[in-house]
């Protein structure tokens, strides 16, 4: 009884925050870019941009949950029309083109850095990530509870790891030194980052719904949502970090995947480093792109009941069957969009993109799950 209680715990304040951080640490947060888009290549200041990551997602994340938790909409459709009613369809526009996009980064970075550490081909990288991932939608939510927390270790002891070695390692700086002159951001340029970076983030909220059914209490909503900012933040600042020991390096920071670089110049250009980072980083991006199919996977077998009865399965629900081919689907339009680079998926397809995510759902949050949590519990 007493571990049935504990587990019951850690799937309610734990498992959500592992589902999240899962979500967006791939495509280019594991390699590096996005920190390098979106607070890196301000340089010292762009702390400014890491504190608003922190309280954008700590916040969102309590206030996403609550909804979930005092609706009782533990799925897309019944959570997003809590927040913005008739108008889910726009929604559901919007998150079809975020999920292609993620995906797309999510091909490209894995292509690119199976190559560059393991030495496989772009294709093969790529042919294998679609198999892996297929296979666990395929198996469905509890294959990916299991995914996820497995993964989140091997994120956190590899990052960790990773970030000590490029920390304490003795490196030439002359290549710094000599590096074009560094931008002099403005605290509101800084600040608008940030606040882009959650805001094309909020994509993620929709994956995290199908383990939130375990929140029975305000307090566990709240405890949830923080540690779901800690850990999504953490990994960040250690990243962020370890640039800064190379600001402001044309070579770091124009790198299509900086950890690489990082890693090679703490490491003398070490195959083995090359290869562990190979691995963590595959594991992660394939994390993240399992998490961004079931939710559209999800999303499908959801609508399924808009359809004529003659026109549904008899189950009501997606077999494995239908959900592979369904994801392989997903990732081979992933993979044609991955053509354009990682660099500049990152830098101009979230940007674009964030903006319908704070008028579509950070406001609705905003004043839907204030609301809840300004209603007394019971």
């Amino acid at each position: 009884m007493k571990s049935r209680t504990q587990s019951s715990r850690f799937a309610a304040l734990l498992l959500p925050a592992i589902v999240l951080q899962s979500m967006i640490v791939g495509g280019g947060y594991a390699t590096g870019r996005e920190i390098v888009q979106y607070a890196g290549r301000f340089g010292p200041a762009g702390w400014w941009a890491v504190l608003v990551i922190f309280v954008g997602f700590s916040g969102l994340s309590i206030l996403a949950f609550e909804v979930a938790r005092t609706s009782k909409a533990y799925d897309y459709r019944s959570w997003i029309t809590q927040l913005i009613g008739p108008l889910w369809p726009l929604f559901d526009l919007l998150m079809l083109s975020i999920s292609m996009l993620v995906l797309a980064v999510m091909t490209a970075a894995i292509g690119s850095t199976l190559q560059q550490t393991l030495g496989l081909a772009f294709g093969v990288g790529v042919a294998i990530a679609f198999v892996t991932v297929g296979l666990f939608v395929a198996l469905g939510a509890a294959a990916i509870e299991r995914m996820k927390t497995v993964g989140s270790v091997l994120l956190y002891g590899g990052y960790v790891l990773f970030s000590v070695r490029v920390l304490t390692a003795e490196v030439a700086t002359g290549s710094a030194a000599q590096a074009l002159p560094p931008e002099a951001p403005t605290l509101a340029t800084v600040l608008l980052s940030g606040l882009l970076y959650v805001g094309y983030n909020l994509a993620i909220f929709p994956a995290v719904l199908f383990c939130l059914h375990r929140q029975a209490r305000r307090r566990e909503t709240m405890i949830a949502g923080l540690v779901a900012g800690l850990l999504i933040t953490v990994p960040f600042v250690l990243t962020f970090v370890c640039l800064m020991r190379f600001w402001p390096d044309p070579q770091v920071f124009e790198a299509p995947v900086p950890w690489l670089v990082l890693l090679s110049r703490a490491t003398d250009g070490s195959p083995l480093w090359a290869g562990a980072f190979g691995l963590v980083a595959g594991w992660t991006l394939i994390e993240t792109a399992v998490g961004s199919i079931h939710a559209l996977t999800s999303r499908v077998e959801h609508n399924l009941q808009d359809l004529p009865a003659r026109l549904r399965p008899r189950s009501g629900r997606l077999g494995h069957g239908a959900r592979f081919a369904m994801t392989i689907a997903f990732l081979v339009a992933a993979a044609a969009m991955a053509q354009f680079g990682i660099v500049d998926l990152v830098a101009k397809g979230y940007g674009a993109m964030a903006w319908g995510f704070i008028v579509l759902l950070a406001l609705p949050l905003l004043v839907v799950g204030t609301r809840r949590m300004l209603t007394r519990e019971g």
